[in-house]
Protein backbone atom coordinates (compact mmCIF):
# COMPACT_ATOMS: atom_id res chain seq x y z
CA UNK A 1 0.00 0.00 0.00
CA UNK A 2 1.11 3.65 -0.62
CA UNK A 3 2.43 5.89 1.80
CA UNK A 4 0.87 9.62 1.50
CA UNK A 5 1.49 12.33 3.89
CA UNK A 6 -1.94 15.44 4.01
CA UNK A 7 -0.44 18.01 5.12
CA UNK A 8 -2.75 20.80 6.81
CA UNK A 9 -2.42 25.07 5.92
CA UNK A 10 -6.10 25.87 6.11
CA UNK A 11 -8.49 27.05 3.95
CA UNK A 12 -12.08 26.62 3.93
CA UNK A 13 -12.43 22.65 4.00
CA UNK A 14 -11.38 22.68 7.40
CA UNK A 15 -12.98 25.66 8.68
CA UNK A 16 -15.65 25.67 11.01
CA UNK A 17 -19.29 25.39 9.40
CA UNK A 18 -21.44 25.56 13.05
CA UNK A 19 -20.90 29.05 14.51
CA UNK A 20 -23.01 30.47 11.79
CA UNK A 21 -20.66 33.61 11.18
CA UNK A 22 -18.31 34.17 9.20
CA UNK A 23 -16.14 31.22 8.07
CA UNK A 24 -12.69 31.00 10.07
CA UNK A 25 -10.01 28.48 10.79
CA UNK A 26 -11.51 25.57 12.87
CA UNK A 27 -10.53 22.03 13.80
CA UNK A 28 -8.28 21.71 11.11
CA UNK A 29 -7.70 17.59 10.43
CA UNK A 30 -9.55 16.92 13.70
CA UNK A 31 -11.69 14.17 12.64
CA UNK A 32 -11.46 14.72 8.85
CA UNK A 33 -11.47 10.72 8.04
CA UNK A 34 -15.09 10.80 9.74
CA UNK A 35 -16.39 12.57 7.31
CA UNK A 36 -14.13 10.25 4.60
CA UNK A 37 -13.56 7.28 6.17
CA UNK A 38 -12.99 5.40 2.45
CA UNK A 39 -10.02 7.75 1.79
CA UNK A 40 -8.25 4.99 4.44
CA UNK A 41 -8.70 2.33 1.63
CA UNK A 42 -6.35 4.09 -0.71
CA UNK A 43 -3.45 4.47 1.32
CA UNK A 44 -1.59 4.60 4.17
CA UNK A 45 -1.87 7.95 5.15
CA UNK A 46 0.03 10.24 8.12
CA UNK A 47 -1.47 13.45 8.32
CA UNK A 48 0.35 16.97 9.32
CA UNK A 49 -0.48 20.16 10.69
CA UNK A 50 2.00 23.18 9.41
CA UNK A 51 -0.36 25.97 10.00
CA UNK A 52 -4.14 26.50 10.02
CA UNK A 53 -4.53 30.15 8.07
CA UNK A 54 -7.51 31.25 5.96
CA UNK A 55 -4.84 31.77 2.26
CA UNK A 56 -5.61 34.93 1.93
CA UNK A 57 -2.76 35.65 4.99
CA UNK A 58 -0.33 32.97 3.02
CA UNK A 59 2.78 34.69 2.68
CA UNK A 60 6.86 33.42 1.28
CA UNK A 61 7.11 32.34 4.63
CA UNK A 62 4.50 29.89 4.12
CA UNK A 63 5.55 28.70 0.89
CA UNK A 64 8.91 28.21 2.47
CA UNK A 65 7.47 25.92 5.35
CA UNK A 66 5.79 23.67 2.41
CA UNK A 67 8.21 22.82 0.46
CA UNK A 68 10.53 22.09 3.10
CA UNK A 69 8.23 19.84 4.86
CA UNK A 70 7.82 18.17 1.68
CA UNK A 71 11.61 17.73 1.02
CA UNK A 72 12.30 16.64 4.25
CA UNK A 73 9.74 13.55 4.03
CA UNK A 74 10.50 13.12 0.36
CA UNK A 75 12.13 9.70 0.58
CA UNK A 76 9.56 8.57 3.48
CA UNK A 77 6.19 8.88 1.49
CA UNK A 78 5.27 8.18 -1.94
CA UNK A 79 3.14 11.36 -2.61
CA UNK A 80 1.60 14.23 -0.52
CA UNK A 81 -1.74 16.30 -0.33
CA UNK A 82 -1.52 19.53 0.82
CA UNK A 83 -5.46 21.32 1.99
CA UNK A 84 -5.32 24.68 1.09
CA UNK A 85 -7.86 27.89 1.07
CA UNK A 86 -8.98 28.27 -2.26
CA UNK A 87 -8.34 32.13 -2.94
CA UNK A 88 -4.60 31.92 -3.20
CA UNK A 89 -3.82 28.17 -4.07
CA UNK A 90 -2.54 28.92 -7.22
CA UNK A 91 0.03 31.24 -6.45
CA UNK A 92 1.11 28.75 -3.81
CA UNK A 93 0.99 25.63 -6.16
CA UNK A 94 3.18 28.10 -8.41
CA UNK A 95 5.64 28.48 -5.98
CA UNK A 96 6.03 24.77 -5.51
CA UNK A 97 6.27 24.05 -8.46
CA UNK A 98 9.65 26.33 -9.34
CA UNK A 99 10.83 25.35 -5.73
CA UNK A 100 10.90 21.42 -6.06
CA UNK A 101 12.64 21.68 -8.80
CA UNK A 102 12.48 17.85 -10.56
CA UNK A 103 9.72 17.00 -8.14
CA UNK A 104 10.10 12.73 -8.50
CA UNK A 105 6.90 12.36 -6.78
CA UNK A 106 3.06 13.80 -6.70
CA UNK A 107 2.11 17.10 -4.80
CA UNK A 108 -1.38 17.52 -4.83
CA UNK A 109 -3.07 20.73 -3.60
CA UNK A 110 -7.02 20.77 -3.02
CA UNK A 111 -9.40 22.66 -1.12
CA UNK A 112 -12.95 23.13 -0.87
CA UNK A 113 -15.80 26.16 -1.66
CA UNK A 114 -17.92 24.56 2.09
CA UNK A 115 -16.31 23.02 4.93
CA UNK A 116 -16.11 19.37 5.19
CA UNK A 117 -18.56 19.22 7.89
CA UNK A 118 -21.33 20.79 6.30
CA UNK A 119 -24.47 19.12 4.21
CA UNK A 120 -23.37 20.30 0.91
CA UNK A 121 -20.07 19.93 0.73
CA UNK A 122 -17.54 19.48 -2.46
CA UNK A 123 -14.58 18.72 0.42
CA UNK A 124 -15.51 15.11 0.28
CA UNK A 125 -14.95 14.69 -2.91
CA UNK A 126 -11.75 16.96 -3.64
CA UNK A 127 -10.13 15.42 -0.97
CA UNK A 128 -11.01 11.75 -1.84
CA UNK A 129 -10.01 12.38 -5.36
CA UNK A 130 -6.98 13.82 -4.53
CA UNK A 131 -5.70 11.53 -2.41
CA UNK A 132 -6.35 8.94 -4.82
CA UNK A 133 -4.21 10.75 -7.67
CA UNK A 134 -1.53 10.94 -5.36
CA UNK A 135 -0.85 7.41 -5.23
CA UNK A 136 -0.35 7.73 -9.17
CA UNK A 137 2.51 8.50 -11.33
CA UNK A 138 1.93 11.75 -11.57
CA UNK A 139 5.28 13.50 -10.41
CA UNK A 140 4.08 17.35 -10.64
CA UNK A 141 2.36 19.91 -8.18
CA UNK A 142 -0.91 20.07 -9.04
CA UNK A 143 -4.71 21.50 -8.35
CA UNK A 144 -7.25 18.79 -8.15
CA UNK A 145 -10.82 20.32 -8.24
CA UNK A 146 -14.12 19.49 -8.90
CA UNK A 147 -13.04 16.02 -10.76
CA UNK A 148 -9.88 17.41 -12.46
CA UNK A 149 -6.15 17.98 -12.13
CA UNK A 150 -4.59 20.64 -13.36
CA UNK A 151 -1.25 21.68 -13.62
CA UNK A 152 -0.54 23.93 -10.69
CA UNK A 153 1.32 26.34 -12.22
CA UNK A 154 -1.46 26.60 -15.23
CA UNK A 155 -4.36 26.93 -12.76
CA UNK A 156 -6.46 29.80 -11.59
CA UNK A 157 -8.86 30.69 -9.62
CA UNK A 158 -12.48 31.49 -11.83
CA UNK A 159 -15.26 31.48 -9.65
CA UNK A 160 -16.20 32.45 -5.96
CA UNK A 161 -19.28 30.59 -5.87
CA UNK A 162 -19.21 27.44 -8.13
CA UNK A 163 -17.71 24.23 -7.26
CA UNK A 164 -16.02 23.88 -10.53
CA UNK A 165 -13.52 27.20 -9.07
CA UNK A 166 -10.65 26.63 -11.11
CA UNK A 167 -9.75 26.42 -14.75
CA UNK A 168 -6.51 25.97 -16.66
CA UNK A 169 -6.75 28.10 -19.62
CA UNK A 170 -3.58 27.36 -21.70
CA UNK A 171 -3.10 23.70 -20.95
CA UNK A 172 -5.47 21.00 -20.90
CA UNK A 173 -6.26 18.85 -17.14
CA UNK A 174 -3.34 16.07 -16.33
CA UNK A 175 -6.68 14.09 -15.32
CA UNK A 176 -10.21 13.67 -14.75
CA UNK A 177 -11.95 12.12 -12.38
CA UNK A 178 -15.73 10.56 -13.04
CA UNK A 179 -16.79 7.00 -12.98
CA UNK A 180 -13.62 6.07 -13.83
CA UNK A 181 -10.50 7.79 -12.89
CA UNK A 182 -8.33 9.19 -16.70
CA UNK A 183 -5.42 10.35 -16.71
CA UNK A 184 -3.47 11.65 -19.41
CA UNK A 185 0.10 10.61 -19.05
CA UNK A 186 1.27 12.21 -21.95
CA UNK A 187 0.55 15.76 -20.93
CA UNK A 188 2.40 15.07 -17.14
CA UNK A 189 6.38 16.28 -17.26
CA UNK A 190 8.92 14.00 -16.13
CA UNK A 191 11.79 15.00 -13.73
CA UNK A 192 14.84 15.89 -16.17
CA UNK A 193 17.46 15.38 -13.68
CA UNK A 194 17.99 15.60 -9.42
CA UNK A 195 15.78 16.83 -7.15
CA UNK A 196 16.79 20.03 -6.64
CA UNK A 197 14.59 22.11 -3.59
CA UNK A 198 15.12 25.75 -3.73
CA UNK A 199 12.50 27.77 -1.75
CA UNK A 200 13.82 30.97 -2.07
CA UNK A 201 11.54 34.14 -3.31
CA UNK A 202 12.20 37.92 -3.80
CA UNK A 203 9.13 40.03 -2.73
CA UNK A 204 10.30 43.11 -4.85
CA UNK A 205 7.90 42.60 -7.12
CA UNK A 206 4.52 44.67 -8.09
CA UNK A 207 1.26 43.59 -10.22
CA UNK A 208 -0.04 46.70 -11.92
CA UNK A 209 -3.10 46.41 -14.25
CA UNK A 210 -4.23 49.13 -17.64
CA UNK A 211 -7.46 50.91 -17.88
CA UNK A 212 -8.34 53.07 -20.32
CA UNK A 213 -7.48 56.40 -18.89
CA UNK A 214 -5.06 55.42 -16.76
CA UNK A 215 -2.14 58.41 -16.13
CA UNK A 216 1.17 56.58 -16.50
CA UNK A 217 2.81 59.70 -13.96
CA UNK A 218 1.31 57.61 -11.30
CA UNK A 219 3.20 54.77 -12.01
CA UNK A 220 6.49 56.86 -12.05
CA UNK A 221 6.66 56.83 -8.29
CA UNK A 222 7.29 53.41 -8.03
CA UNK A 223 10.48 53.58 -10.15
CA UNK A 224 11.92 55.20 -7.20
CA UNK A 225 10.78 52.33 -4.79
CA UNK A 226 12.35 48.48 -3.87
CA UNK A 227 10.75 46.70 -6.44
CA UNK A 228 12.79 45.03 -9.44
CA UNK A 229 10.49 43.58 -11.12
CA UNK A 230 6.58 45.05 -12.70
CA UNK A 231 4.41 42.61 -13.77
CA UNK A 232 1.77 44.45 -16.25
CA UNK A 233 -1.64 43.04 -17.26
CA UNK A 234 -1.97 44.36 -20.86
CA UNK A 235 -4.55 44.44 -23.06
CA UNK A 236 -4.75 41.15 -25.44
CA UNK A 237 -1.73 40.03 -26.76
CA UNK A 238 0.21 42.61 -24.88
CA UNK A 239 -0.51 45.60 -26.24
CA UNK A 240 -0.28 49.17 -24.20
CA UNK A 241 -1.17 52.57 -24.82
CA UNK A 242 1.39 54.02 -27.38
CA UNK A 243 0.05 57.26 -28.24
CA UNK A 244 -1.96 59.38 -25.47
CA UNK A 245 -1.05 58.30 -22.34
CA UNK A 246 2.21 56.25 -23.41
CA UNK A 247 3.28 53.94 -21.20
CA UNK A 248 6.76 53.71 -23.45
CA UNK A 249 8.31 56.11 -21.03
CA UNK A 250 7.57 54.27 -18.17
CA UNK A 251 8.66 51.03 -19.41
CA UNK A 252 12.11 52.37 -21.23
CA UNK A 253 13.05 54.31 -17.58
CA UNK A 254 12.49 50.92 -15.25
CA UNK A 255 14.82 48.99 -18.00
CA UNK A 256 17.02 51.61 -17.92
CA UNK A 257 17.05 51.47 -14.00
CA UNK A 258 17.77 47.82 -14.26
CA UNK A 259 14.73 46.60 -13.80
CA UNK A 260 12.25 44.13 -15.51
CA UNK A 261 8.90 45.16 -16.42
CA UNK A 262 6.82 41.61 -17.73
CA UNK A 263 3.62 41.75 -19.79
CA UNK A 264 1.07 39.99 -18.90
CA UNK A 265 -2.92 40.00 -20.91
CA UNK A 266 -5.93 40.31 -19.37
CA UNK A 267 -8.04 38.17 -21.56
CA UNK A 268 -8.01 34.35 -19.44
CA UNK A 269 -7.00 32.34 -22.55
CA UNK A 270 -4.14 32.62 -25.31
CA UNK A 271 -0.80 33.86 -26.07
CA UNK A 272 1.29 37.32 -25.21
CA UNK A 273 3.37 37.68 -28.51
CA UNK A 274 4.94 41.38 -28.78
CA UNK A 275 5.38 40.94 -32.46
CA UNK A 276 1.88 40.76 -33.35
CA UNK A 277 0.59 44.47 -33.37
CA UNK A 278 3.01 47.92 -33.40
CA UNK A 279 2.07 48.91 -29.93
CA UNK A 280 3.23 45.62 -28.84
CA UNK A 281 6.71 45.76 -31.17
CA UNK A 282 7.16 49.36 -29.30
CA UNK A 283 7.25 48.20 -25.55
CA UNK A 284 9.29 45.30 -26.34
CA UNK A 285 11.37 47.90 -28.03
CA UNK A 286 11.81 49.56 -24.88
CA UNK A 287 12.22 46.48 -22.85
CA UNK A 288 9.68 44.91 -22.25
CA UNK A 289 8.94 41.53 -21.36
CA UNK A 290 6.09 38.86 -22.75
CA UNK A 291 5.02 36.27 -20.45
CA UNK A 292 3.78 34.39 -23.22
CA UNK A 293 0.60 31.82 -21.79
CA UNK A 294 1.37 31.84 -18.71
CA UNK A 295 -1.22 32.83 -15.76
CA UNK A 296 -0.45 36.42 -14.23
CA UNK A 297 -0.02 33.72 -10.64
CA UNK A 298 2.49 31.65 -12.64
CA UNK A 299 4.38 34.92 -14.33
CA UNK A 300 4.27 36.72 -10.79
CA UNK A 301 5.78 34.06 -8.83
CA UNK A 302 8.33 33.05 -11.40
CA UNK A 303 9.80 36.47 -11.17
CA UNK A 304 9.73 36.77 -7.65
CA UNK A 305 11.58 32.95 -7.59
CA UNK A 306 14.22 33.87 -10.59
CA UNK A 307 14.89 37.29 -8.22
CA UNK A 308 15.69 35.04 -5.16
CA UNK A 309 16.85 32.48 -7.13
CA UNK A 310 19.47 34.81 -8.99
CA UNK A 311 20.25 37.77 -5.51
CA UNK A 312 18.14 39.83 -7.70
CA UNK A 313 20.38 40.02 -10.16
CA UNK A 314 18.16 41.35 -13.02
CA UNK A 315 20.18 40.52 -15.69
CA UNK A 316 19.63 37.32 -15.18
CA UNK A 317 16.42 37.00 -14.63
CA UNK A 318 15.90 38.20 -17.81
CA UNK A 319 17.59 35.96 -18.88
CA UNK A 320 15.37 32.91 -17.56
CA UNK A 321 12.08 34.67 -17.45
CA UNK A 322 11.28 33.53 -21.17
CA UNK A 323 12.41 29.89 -20.31
CA UNK A 324 9.94 27.41 -19.19
CA UNK A 325 10.88 25.59 -15.51
CA UNK A 326 8.00 23.63 -14.62
CA UNK A 327 5.69 23.45 -17.80
CA UNK A 328 4.54 26.91 -16.62
CA UNK A 329 4.60 28.09 -20.39
CA UNK A 330 4.66 26.65 -23.64
CA UNK A 331 7.21 26.81 -26.02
Amino acid sequence: MKRLLLLHTGGTLGMDATTGGALRPGGALEGVFRYIPEALELADIETRVLFNEDSANMQIAHWRAVAEAITGALDAYDGFVVIHGTDTMAYTAAALSFALENLPKPVILTGAQRPIGAIRTDAKTNLVNALSLATHDVPEVGIFFNHRLFRGNRAKKVSIDDFDAFSSPNYPPLAEVGLHLVLHDERVRRPAGLFHPNPTFSDKVLVLRLFPGMRPEHLAPLLDGEALGFVIEAYGAGNVPVVERSLLPFIAEATKRGKLVALCSQALAGNVDLTLYESGQRAMEAGALACADMTVEAAVVKLMYLLGRFNEDTRQVTRNFSVPLAGELTV
